[in-house]
């Protein structure tokens, strides 16, 4: 197996091999033209893999083939996501600002040249659900535990957690006062230089509370990426979007532990 965080995977037939990505160690076994899989997580995010379960709980994919080799990539989780920010956030109209956010990534295996045959779709990190929006108008998306930060340091990168710049435009003549950001993750790219992982930036323009907010995913690597190189392509294609809830305002009502 190749010395990386998203190897191409050899399968000989009968042979198994294990990879680790973060807390997630994800095993592979091939039987002529089945694929099993089985996943484990522990509390360690680098390092070997974990060793196979006792009892594995293979999940076996027959596909239309002997295939040798797997991509391993990573791809963003299949549902929104909800960032908390450090604290609550208010800005003048007019202005604009940059945040951080980490979000970990899910774990995609499939036959090299055939991506649309998934054999694997593992979360790294399981994440909660929750609902972003009120009790008649909504979307289910996730929870994360990290928040959003302004400064991102060297010592936040992790292997499995993908770096999501936002920039934020109040367009609005009033101020924008918020406490959550709703990021659809699905539609954006994973870029990687060594451990660290970007997804493109996402633009969002709010044009005030009874306005239609308008959110733009750049489809390409941000500045502070570098040369990272192209490793995961969106879920969805969409790039641009109006209409879209984007922020919990501080006076939105909301539901309790939500």
């Amino acid at each position: 197996m190749e010395l990386t965080n998203w190897p191409i995977v050899t399968l000989k037939d009968g042979e198994m091999q294990s990879h680790r990505v973060g807390p997630l160690t994800i095993f592979l076994k091939r039987l002529l033209n089945e694929v099993w899989v089985d996943s484990y997580r522990d509390d360690k995010v680098r390092g070997k893999p974990a060793p196979l379960p006792e009892k594995p709980n293979w999940m076996r994919m027959s596909l239309p083939g002997d295939f040798e080799r797997y991509w391993i990539r990573p791809v963003m989780p299949d549902k929104p996501v909800i960032i908390d920010t450090e604290h609550s956030y208010r800005f003048v109209g007019g202005t604009k600002t940059r945040v951080y956010s980490r979000v970990p990534v899910w774990v995609r295996v499939t036959p090299e040249g055939r991506d649309d045959l998934v054999v694997a779709d593992i979360p790294t990190v399981e994440l909660s659900e929750t609902w972003f929006g009120s009790f008649t108008e909504g979307e289910l998306s996730y929870a994360v535990s990290s928040t959003a930060r302004r400064i991102l340091t060297e010592d936040l990168l992790e292997p499995h957690l993908v770096v999501c710049p936002l920039e934020i435009h109040n367009k609005d003549s009033e101020e924008l006062k918020f406490e959550k950001v709703c990021l659809r993750v699905e539609r954006l790219s994973i870029f990687a230089k060594g451990e660290a992982m970007w997804s493109d930036e996402t633009v969002i323009r709010y044009e005030g509370k009874d306005s239609e907010t308008d959110m733009e995913s750049k489809g390409v690597r941000p500045v502070e990426a570098g040369d990272a190189t192209l490793v995961g392509k969106p879920r969805t294609a969409v790039r641009k979007s109006i209409g879209l809830k984007a922020f919990r305002l501080l006076k939105d009502f909301h539901i309790p532990g939500f």
